[in-house]
């Protein structure tokens, strides 16, 4: 790389946020909200970044389930695509996933600020979004990510905020701190999360 000019800045530090759609989505939803939700019934959840909101417990990636298998092909293909630039079209290393949870955020549910270190990837799918803010004053809902320059008043905007839809796979560096604003409809925010770590070519999948 050739030096800049003495009055050319060097960017640094972008984090990047890759956002797809995934198809067959609409035929997935009714039964993926209805085996989260019977899910609900039976796991008291664990807690985490949720307040006031549900987070399954370990069982939910333990029951075998054909619709929560397909998201996870889903979220591993996109993410295969997506990061194939970053780690050489994966000629040398792999994708491994981590665990898995379903998330279940009703009105006035959120999420406080966390990241998902050590792993390296991490990304949600909505399998349903519901209403959702439009940012500004109305950030209902939506996904915000905390700009990690505390000097952000000199180098760049503040934080970032994004209104999730139905079938949206979102995948961010999982060192990258974010949280979700309180929900705010009567019909549920219901999302299955994961991270996803880059090993050497050969590794297990897990």
């Amino acid at each position: 790389m050739s030096a800049p000019g003495p009055f050319t800045p060097i960017p640094l530090f972008a984090f990047p946020l890759y956002v797809g759609m995934v198809g067959g989505a609409e035929e997935r939803k009714d039964a993926l909200v209805a085996h989260i939700l019977k899910h609900r019934q039976d796991d008291a959840g664990v807690t985490r970044s949720n307040r006031g909101a549900w987070h399954s417990g370990p069982a939910f990636q333990a029951q075998e389930n054909a619709d929560v298998a397909w998201v996870m092909r889903q979220i591993k293909k996109y993410a295969r695509r997506a990061l194939a630039p970053l780690y050489d079209g994966w000629a040398t290393r792999q994708l491994a996933m981590g665990t898995y949870w379903a998330n279940v955020l009703e009105k006035g549910g959120w999420n406080s600020p966390h990241h998902h270190v050590p792993q390296h990837w991490s990304a949600v799918y909505y399998v349903q979004a519901s209403e959702v803010g439009e940012g500004g004053r109305d950030m209902r809902g939506m996904i915000e990510f905390v700009n990690p320059n505390v000097n952000s008043g000199h180098f760049g905007g503040g934080q970032f905020a994004y209104g999730p839809r139905d079938g949206m796979i979102l995948l961010f560096p999982s060192s990258l701190m974010h949280f979700v604003n309180p929900h705010d409809s009567d019909v549920p925010r219901i999302s299955i999360a994961t991270n996803l770590d880059v090993v050497p070519k050969g590794s297990a999948d897990v």
